[in-house]
Order: structure tokens, then sequence, then C-alpha cells
């Protein structure tokens, strides 16, 4: 089933039969083929049709082969670990914070506290400095004469 598109005026095109009405008309360029792909000759005449010069490319492209770039993978059997790590113990009843001093852009101090069930808590050391509020420009009036009558 062909698909048929609308051009910008509104006519629909049916782009299939399009292409197959002019496939044996000189397709334009310097390559001397027509719009299906045949080899020209001399006066437009098919000298290699399509399926010919697409086998002949086949053979002569080299195939590639997909390739990994990670090593390979080394036998279990083979590999043998003479000193096993031993398991860490867990350091009893140990309780670990970390604390860390950070600034922000406006100068204020904060203090992350991480505790070690993986919270993080934020202190705050110094308060944000407020800015003074600016003064208002009064406007200066017009010292302009009015024109006397």
């Amino acid at each position: 089933m062909a698909r048929k598109y609308r051009t910008a005026k509104g006519k629909m095109i049916d782009m299939e039969a399009m292409r197959t009405a002019n496939e044996r008309t000189v397709a334009s360029g310097n390559m001397k083929v027509n719009a299906k792909g045949d080899e020209l000759g001399k006066g437009g005449r098919v000298v290699k049709p399509v399926k010919e010069r697409a086998a002949a490319r086949h053979r002569t492209v080299k195939q590639t082969t997909q390739a990994s770039l990670k090593k390979p993978l080394e036998n279990k059997e083979t590999k043998i670990n003479p000193d096993p790590k031993p398991e860490p113990t867990p350091i009893e009843e140990a309780e670990l914070t970390v604390e860390t001093i950070r600034k922000r852009e406006d100068g204020s101090s904060y203090k992350e506290v991480m505790t070690p069930d993986g919270d993080i808590e934020i202190v705050e050391l110094d308060p944000p400095k407020e800015e003074a509020p600016k003064k208002k420009k009064k406007k200066k009036s017009s010292t302009k004469k009015k024109p006397t009558v």
C-alpha cells in the first residue's frame, strides 16, 4: 500500500506510483544511472542492472566482525588466590558522624552533620547578614520659572 503525501498547496502525491512511473528516466547528476539504479551506457541503454551492481559490491566489501574492547575473562580454575582477604570486623557500638562546614554566597556559614544512619542535618552557624534597606532618592523639582502673562 503506497503512502500518499499532501503538498503545501494541498495536492495529494503518491510517491510510490511516481517512482515506478519514472524508473526508466535518466537521473540527474554525473553518475550515469537511471532512477532505478541501473548503470547506463551510450544512448541511455542499460549496461548493468542494479542487482548486478549490488551483488558485485557485496562481494568486494569485507564483512566486519564485532570485537570486544574488554579483556578476555580468565578461567576461575587457573586463577589461584593465595591470601584470601579476611572479612573486616565491625566496630562495636561506635557511632560515626561526619561534620562539614560550608559557606554560602551571602557570607553565612552552616555545618552539615551526617549521622550514622545516613541522615544529614544542617546547623546554622552564622545567621545570614541582612542588607540595610536602601534609601529612596527624592526627585528634584524643576526650577523653571513659569512665564508671566
